[in-house]
């Protein structure tokens, strides 16, 4: 595209002088000193179209913080006793549970502070489930 602006600059430029030496009518006349002026325009954003040559360079993302809670709520809600749980109240119980043991709390811990007003064998319950829908790293604080 810049190689197509200069040949037509210099065009330009080339046809200019040649009217300026030759007069029309054939008769001396002084020519006038016309200083050429050329405009290059540039273009705009180029647009890069992706081919379908090789794999793609980006990584598939990791499924959002939501969708992971959708599914840690789905699992909980199969305990019939928090069948009729506030999702959003289990969602959060399940984050704060998973900071717990990321702080380094213990198992035993973390369901204690997140009861919930929950007893504790639902408790542990939804302790199980947050670990392995929304800190799966944090498997190993599971005793046997």
């Amino acid at each position: 595209m810049a190689i197509v602006a200069v040949v037509l600059g210099v065009a330009v430029v080339g046809l200019l002088g040649l009217l300026i030496v030759l007069p029309d009518d054939g008769a001396e006349t002084p020519a006038a000193k016309v200083e050429p002026t050329v405009t290059v325009s540039t273009p705009g954003a180029v647009e890069v179209i992706p081919t379908a040559t090789g794999p793609s360079v980006e990584p598939t993302p990791d499924p959002s913080a939501s969708a992971l809670e959708a599914v840690f709520t789905v699992a909980v809600k199969q305990r019939k006793a928090l069948r009729d749980a506030d999702p959003y109240k289990l969602g959060r119980l399940g984050r704060s549970m998973c900071k717990a043991l990321e702080e380094g709390k213990s198992f035993s811990e973390a369901v204690a502070l997140g009861s919930g007003g929950f007893d504790q064998e639902t408790s542990a319950y939804i302790a199980k489930l947050a670990v392995a829908n929304l800190c799966p790293g944090q498997r190993d604080k599971i005793p046997d």
